[in-house]
């Protein structure tokens, strides 16, 4: 007689024990049908039917979902035996005979003999003996007993007619409240189970071989994917237990999560095929790849595992339980796995690498440490592309990418400022905006070494080759890229001061065309006089050349480099009826590459709209020095006409305010203004700027200042600058009025004179010397004095009036700004220094009218 056949023995006593006693049913769960009509034959058909059940039990592979472990087991029986006698006997007598069990060889599942009576001891000590010999017989031990159902239908059908009853379930005396739809859920799955019954039960073998083809996405015999619902599902006809079904379930879960990133990979794949996909994202896809080969060699094992597993060796076989442990691992994974591919997609290049790097900060180290590995595989093109740009200048993005954009539509010329832009949406969050900007500096100024300043051989000698950048250490990539940002810049500055005389070429615009060269731009200005009175219209380009060619020569302008020279130049301005050649006049200072960069045509702008205005105060300047000149050489000569005397005092006065108001805004410009942003600029390029983009804000901040503080910029009102061409041009017809009084007192000399001539030579010829006609030989013809004389006086008057009052007004906006950083106020002190101004001033604030002149 074989194993088999004494277990099948003992099973068959153990159920006769169990169901009959003395020939009679016995009163325990398992019940046979108490039927007394109940033939001999159906009693025996209901014992082989429970003796084959039980032996299914025993002979599945069910174990319990505990460690095996002997020492454990064996510290739970000391503490019982403890607690059920205060002497320790029990216990003490226990020690002595675990060891010897311990070294007997006979027995090799100690683990399980000691289970199974602790599990005894459990039972029996809750019931009883007897209780656990009749009333619950090895259910403890998780085994379910044979049920007709009729009694148990008998039973609910009872309860839930009676109202007290109902939601109740008496077992052996006790009442445990359950609610109706649960009884009846629970009712309704014991006749599912029934019914399952009728079918053979499914070997866990092969539902481990059915989960080994679900994990590979595949379909199994008894669990396949549900194409609508998106999950693996079990077929409802398997007759399996509720937990192996549960444990089934969430092993599928791995063919779920498998499926969800194959899937993905292969759109990736597919969109490679057709040149639609990116390098970031094709890393992505490789990424994913090299973590689901660990995943397939797992799923190899197990399947060898399961190919190994035989019946006479199951004890170590692989189960559902083991399974479950084995994937703990490698279902997290691929659950991370899912949820980057499902955060990712859509997204290329820096996006994609920017949201796998937000879960860098995930507070749990598991997840950091699976993200890092992964994140150095997928950010390996955009570190190439980096590199690329940081050490050659090349940007390699076909797919718009990295970070750096190109727009290919903007000429060369603007290459620095608007070629290359930051691509915000591409940018991660490990590359600051400040970092982002030193890298687009960095590429920028190889492109300009290379393409303006023709230097490219330096750039493949010291920057083909560089250290290599990857993910990871933050602070060693910024380091990376600093070294390489101060070495670019360095050169690109250095070609600018020596090569291309970068401070050469801006004093020269600050000493011509803002007319810094005092001898310069008074000898061109006494040459060009006659030939500006002229209309507009009349100017010949190459005439005023030739004279600015003169004023060079007849300067120290002649002794500053000849290419700076040649690139001083004349310009006219457009042409409007009724100007003449100062109104449209303008010096020039032609740039080219790589210094118009820096001095760009808004910039020449700016310095043109400076240099005009410049020229015309020098233009007022000159004129009234000539008027000065003319009142100091002709005052002996015209004293003699004593009706015009306190006239022609009154505009030495007039005129002696005008050169003031003149020189004092000219000094504020020149030297307030001027110098003191030209040192600001000198400093700025030569200490305090690292690269070109700092020598552009330099430059930008320099113009700013002399404009906005030169009373040119918008930081004024609209009205400023007309104001003071307005005041200018009060000037010059002032001056033009005085000079035509100065021209009638010259006139009305030479007419005494001539009468005094013509006196003497008769007194010598022996007439009379004086005549009739000789009464006007001290005095203004009266004519003239009545009616030319005080239109001359008139007009003086007028324009000394409006002078002061246009003054007036331009000293209340001043004062009206207050005070401010841009130095405005000291204009104002310098033009009224001793208050001449200032009761009117004080009385059009406080009135807020316009003052009344009291000359």
């Amino acid at each position: 007689m074989d194993n088999t056949d004494q277990v099948a023995e003992a099973v068959e006593a153990l159920v006769r024990l169990q169901l009959v006693h003395g020939g009679q049913p016995n009163g325990d769960r398992m019940e046979l049908d108490e039927d007394p009509d109940a033939t001999d034959e159906l009693q025996e058909a209901k014992l082989k039917a429970a003796q084959e059940y039980c032996l299914r039990i025993l002979g599945s592979r069910l174990a319990p979902s505990l460690a095996a472990d002997d020492m454990h087991i064996s510290d739970l029986i000391k503490k019982k035996l403890m607690r059920m006698d205060a002497t320790s006997t029990k216990a003490v007598r226990f020690s002595h005979l675990y060891p010897k069990l311990s070294a007997c060889s006979v027995l090799t599942k100690k683990w399980s003999i000691l289970y199974f009576l602790l599990a005894v001891s459990d039972q029996s000590s809750a019931t009883g003996l007897d209780g656990f010999t009749e009333s619950q017989p090895l259910s403890y031990l998780g085994l379910h007993n044979l049920d007709t159902g009729r009694e148990r239908e008998r039973t609910n059908t009872a309860q839930s007619n009676d109202p007290v009853m109902a939601g109740t379930h008496s077992w052996h005396g006790s009442t445990t409240q359950v609610p109706t739809q649960e009884r009846r859920s629970a009712y309704a799955e014991l006749l599912n189970d029934q019914s399952r019954n009728s079918q053979p039960v499914v070997e866990e073998s092969a539902l481990l071989r059915d989960l080994i083809f679900v994990s590979q996405g595949i379909d199994g015999k008894m669990i396949k994917f549900d194409a609508e619902a998106k999950i693996f599902s079990m077929d409802p006809s398997v007759n399996v237990s509720v937990s192996t079904k549960t444990l089934a379930t969430k092993l599928a879960e791995l063919g779920w999560l498998y499926k969800t990133v194959n899937e993905f990979i292969e759109a990736i794949v597919k969109k490679q095929a057709h040149g639609t996909a990116g390098v970031v994202s094709q890393s992505f896809c490789a990424a994913l790849q090299h973590e689901l080969t660990d995943y397939f060699r797992l799923v190899a094992v197990l399947e060898a595992h399961i190919a190994k597993d035989t019946d006479n060796d199951r004890s170590n076989g692989l189960t559902l339980k083991r399974l479950l442990v084995w994937t703990q691992e490698s279902m997290q994974r691929l659950r991370l796995m899912s949820v980057l591919v499902e955060c990712c997609q859509g997204l290329e290049g820096g996006a994609l690498v920017h949201t796998v790097h937000d879960y860098t900060q995930h507070g749990d180290p598991l997840i950091q440490q699976f993200i890092h590995p992964m994140l150095e595989r997928i950010s390996v093109p955009f570190y190439i592309m980096m590199q690329r740009w940081i050490y050659e200048g090349e940007l390699e993005d076909p797919r718009g990418e990295f970070f750096i954009a190109c727009n290919p539509e903007i000429e060369e010329e603007d290459m620095w400022q608007k070629k290359y832009y930051i691509r915000q949406k591409m940018l991660p969050a490990f590359i600051g905006d400040s970092l982002a900007k030193k890298i687009l500096s960095i590429g920028k100024s190889l492109n300009f070494l290379r393409h303006k300043c023709d230097d490219a051989d330096w750039v493949s000698q010291n920057h083909g080759v560089g250290k290599p950048l990857k993910y990871g250490d933050i602070a060693e990539l910024e380091g990376s890229i600093d070294a390489a940002y101060a070495v670019t810049s360095q050169r690109l500055l250095q070609l600018l001061r020596e090569k291309f005389k970068l401070i050469e070429h801006l004093t020269a615009i600050k000493r011509y065309i803002l007319l810094g060269q005092g001898d310069f731009v008074q000898l061109l200005m006494e040459s060009l006089e006659s030939s500006l009175s002229h209309p507009a219209n009349t100017l010949l380009l190459h005439n005023l050349t030739g004279t600015l060619e003169t004023a060079v020569r007849g300067s120290n302008a002649q002794y500053d480099d000849p290419d700076i020279l040649r690139r001083v130049d004349v310009r006219t301005l457009e042409v409007s009826p009724g100007d003449n050649g100062w109104d449209v006049f303008s010096l020039d200072y032609h740039v080219d590459s790589p210094i118009n960069t820096i001095l760009t045509p808004v910039a020449m702008k700016e310095y043109l709209k400076m240099s005009n205005f410049l020229w015309r105060l020098k233009r007022v300047e000159h004129a009234l020095s000539s008027a000065w000149r003319r009142q100091t050489t002709s005052a002996r000569m015209i004293r003699p006409i004593l009706e015009l005397v306190p006239q022609l005092h009154h505009c030495r006065i007039v005129c002696s305010e005008m050169i003031h108001f003149v020189y004092q805004l000219q000094y504020y410009i020149l030297f307030g203004v001027l110098e003191c942003s030209w040192a600001d600029l000198l400093k700025a390029i030569n200490n305090k700027t690292t690269d070109l983009d700092g020598v552009i804000r330099a430059h930008t901040k320099y113009l700013k200042d002399i404009t906005s503080k030169g009373l040119l910029g918008p930081s004024f009102d609209n009205t400023m600058m007309q104001r003071l061409l307005e005041l200018l041009a009060t000037i010059m017809d002032y001056k033009v009025a005085q000079d035509n009084l100065y021209n009638y007192a010259m006139a009305e000399i030479e007419r005494r004179e001539r009468l005094e001539r013509e006196a003497d030579r008769r007194t010598r010829h022996g007439n009379w010397g004086l005549t009739d006609e000789d009464e006007t030989l001290d005095r203004i013809p009266d004519e003239q004095f009545e009616e030319l004389v005080p239109d001359l006086l008139s007009t003086l008057n007028q324009y000394s009036m409006q002078f002061k009052r246009e003054l007036t007004e331009l000293l209340i906006s001043l004062t009206a700004i207050g005070e401010s950083d841009m130095g405005v106020p000291h204009v104002g002190v310098g033009l009224d220094f001793n208050e001449f101004y200032q009761r009117s001033l004080k009385g059009a604030i406080s009135s807020g009218k316009k003052p009344a002149m009291t000359r």
